[in-house]
C-alpha cells in the first residue's frame, strides 16, 4: 500500500473537550531515517476522501482490534481532578508493536471523550522503546465513562506502514452527571475572541464545506502550521461516538515551513458516514498559542 493511497483513505471523527494537543517532543522515533513519514497526511473521511477505500482494514474508532492490531493493556487515571498516568500497549502481527511512522508531525495521537461529547483531550503520548508501552500524564477532571482513540502507522518489518485507529472505554470513578447543554446555533463557534462560522449543509457523503475564521470583524490571515495544518479538526456523533477527523485542504506547501501562514477560509472535506448531531472541536494557531473552539452540528 503505498502512502499516497492510505493518507487520503483516513478520516477520524472525534468530539472532545478539556486540552488541545500540546508541543511535547516524541521520545523516540523507531521508523528508520529513510521510512516514509506523513507530515501532512489526512486520515479517513479527510480531504481527497475514501471512495473504493476499505475502512475495516484501517478502524474508526470503535473498535480495539482491527485487521492484526490491538489497543491493549490500557490504564487510565481512576479518580476525577486525580493527576496520573494514560498507559496502553498496541500488539501487532509480530507481538508488541515497537516501530512506527509520523504521521501529523507525531508517532502517536489518542483523543479521549466522555459519553456527552464533553472532557475532550487530544494528546501525544511517548514510547519506552524496550517495552513498547505508550504513555503520557493525564488528568481527567469529570467522573464518568470515557471513550479512548489510538491513531498510529504503524511501520512494518518490509518498509511500509499499516494505518490503524483503535479505540476502547474507561470508566472515572464519581457520580456521572452527562450534561444535556446543547448551543444556541448550530454551525458557529469562539474561541480566544475568534469567531468561526462553518459555511454548507452537512450531509453524509456530501461536498465540501468552508470553515472562516474572522476576528472582531476582520478576517484571520495568520493561521501557523499546527501538527502540519492549518486546523486539525476532530468531532463524535452523540450517542454512539462515531469519530470523524479532518484536516482542510489548504496546507502549508512544505509540512517544516513554519513560517506558512494561512485563513481566513479553509475548505473541509469530510466524508460523514451517518447522519445525526456532532460535536466538532477545531484547534488552530496563531502568534504560537493553540486555539480550541466547539462547534456543534447536524447531519443530514
Amino acid at each position: 500500500m503505498t502512502r499516497t493511497a492510505a493518507a487520503t483513505a483516513a478520516a477520524l471523527l472525534l468530539a472532545l473537550s478539556l486540552s488541545a494537543c500540546g508541543d511535547d517532543k516524541d521520545h523516540a522515533d523507531h521508523a528508520s531515517e529513510s521510512a516514509p513519514t506523513s507530515g501532512t497526511s489526512n486520515m479517513p473521511g479527510m480531504s481527497g476522501g475514501t471512495s473504493g477505500m476499505d475502512m475495516s482494514k484501517i478502524g474508526d474508532g470503535m473498535q480495539a482490534t482491527v485487521n492484526g492490531y490491538s489497543l491493549t493493556d490500557v490504564k487510565a487515571p481512576s479518580k476525577p481532578d486525580d493527576p496520573g498516568k494514560l498507559s496502553f500497549t498496541v500488539k501487532g502481527p509480530q507481538g508488541v508493536q515497537k516501530d512506527y511512522t509520523r504521521q501529523q508531525t507525531k508517532l502517536m495521537h489518542v483523543y479521549l471523550v466522555r459519553k456527552d461529547l464533553t472532557g475532550y483531550q487530544h494528546v501525544h503520548p511517548t514510547i519506552d522503546p524496550t517495552s513498547g508501552v505508550w504513555s503520557v500524564d493525564v488528568t481527567i477532571p469529570e467522573p464518568g465513562p470515557y471513550h479512548l482513540v489510538a491513531e498510529f502507522e504503524a511501520l512494518t518489518p518490509d518498509g511500509n506502514f499499516d494505518d490503524r485507529i483503535l479505540g476502547t472505554n474507561f470508566t472515572v470513578a464519581g457520580s456521572y452527571k452527562p450534561s444535556t447543554a446543547m448551543p444556541a446555533e448550530m454551525n458557529t463557534a469562539t474561541a480566544d475572541g475568534y469567531q468561526l462560522v462553518l459555511d454548507g449543509s452537512p450531509k453524509v457523503n456530501g461536498g465540501d464545506l468552508k470553515l472562516k475564521i474572522t476576528k472582531d470583524g476582520a478576517d484571520v490571515t495568520d493561521l501557523e502550521p499546527y501538527l502540519a495544518s492549518f486546523a486539525h479538526i476532530t468531532g463524535f456523533r452523540e450517542g454512539d461516538l462515531t469519530t470523524v477527523h479532518v484536516h482542510p485542504n489548504e496546507t502549508p506547501k512544505n509540512p517544516d515551513d513554519t513560517t506558512a501562514r494561512g485563513g481566513p477560509t479553509l475548505t473541509i472535506s469530510p466524508m460523514f458516514s451517518e447522519t445525526g448531531h456532532y460535536r466538532l472541536f477545531i484547534q488552530f494557531q496563531t502568534a504560537g498559542v493553540v486555539h480550541l473552539a466547539t462547534m456543534d452540528l447536524m447531519v443530514a
